[in-house]
């Protein structure tokens, strides 16, 4: 069954998104301050609203992609007035969990439903529909919203009540980024001690230090000579932040969590920040005099 919905934030997984969402017969209202993000949804299909409440009229279901807690709040504020009783927003960006568990709060105040429902699997992802979505909040909510969800995600699981996705996901991104670092600083050494980068990739993705990020993202990006941005250091610097700032106030030591920001947080000073995330290794690069590039990427 075909719905009306809303979408803002047409970014590399929002605008992916949409695309799925048009393509399963979905009336699909579009908002985003990029003229031309708005213009290529269109082309795909979806129609453009003049601002973030006119998306949101009419809407059963309103999905939010946007880069920080401030934006969310500020939009989540913008559309509640133009909700109705049984409008679902689902909100796929990367935000505190706090943050997530206050807009629920404020939706459920003004009749609507709000899930925070954040996403992995990246532009690939995305383009394929095989986002993994982690959701945090009411299941009855999630239920009315699922048939949208799985136009475009391969694994739709609630984890918890509100906040609980983002919980999730911050532990996801800390996870991916000590993988990054530690194959960046055992790579670079091993090519720095003289073994050929492609043989040690080979031995290693059939060894116990396999990873998805080492047989799978390093060669569509740090491998290659051009190293494409499908996610930006900054953004993943921002998540590190947020998962050491909501972790903060419990009893665990988080040594591994402040050296890994750290480490992003010197990619940013050294200018890399609106590069993929996996540039971070450059750190270590830089000290070797090596660049982990594997043959293949040189043909």
């Amino acid at each position: 069954m075909s719905a009306t919905v809303g979408f803002i934030g047409l970014g590399n997984i929002g605008g992916r998104v949409v695309a799925h969402l048009v393509k399963a017969g979905h009336d699909v209202a579009v908002f985003d301050l990029n003229a031309a993000a708005v213009e290529a949804a269109v082309d795909a299909g979806a129609r453009a609203a003049s601002s973030a409440g006119d998306a949101a009229s009419g809407a059963r279901a309103v999905f939010l992609s946007l880069p920080n807690p401030a934006i969310v709040s500020s939009v989540v504020g913008e559309i509640l007035p133009h909700t109705a009783g049984d409008t679902v927003i689902v909100d796929h960006s990367t935000i505190d969990p706090d943050t997530s568990r206050a807009l629920a709060a404020a939706a459920g105040e003004a009749g609507a439903s709000f899930l925070d429902a954040p996403v992995s699997g990246g532009v690939q992802g995305a383009e394929a529909g095989t986002l993994a979505v982690m959701v945090g909040g009411d299941q009855a909510a999630l239920e009315r919203v699922r048939p949208l969800l799985e136009t475009y995600a391969g694994s739709v699981v609630r984890v918890g009540d509100s906040g609980s996705g983002q919980v999730v996901k911050l532990a996801n991104n800390l996870i991916t980024a000590i993988n990054i670092a530690a194959l960046g600083e055992a790579l670079t050494t091993t090519v720095r001690q003289g073994v050929d980068l492609d043989i040690a990739v080979s031995v290693l993705t059939k060894s116990s230090a396999n990873s998805n990020v080492l047989s799978s993202y390093f060669p569509r990006t740090l491998f290659t000579a051009e190293r494409p941005t499908g996610f930006a250091l900054d953004f993943m610097h921002k998540d590190l932040s947020l998962f050491l700032s909501s972790a903060a106030s419990g009893p665990v030591p988080l040594p591994l969590s402040n050296t890994v920001r750290d480490l992003f947080t010197i990619g940013r000073q050294l200018g890399r920040g609106g590069k993929d995330f996996t540039s971070v290794v450059e750190f270590y690069e830089d000290f070797a005099d090596v660049r982990l590039q594997t043959k293949e990427n040189t043909k």
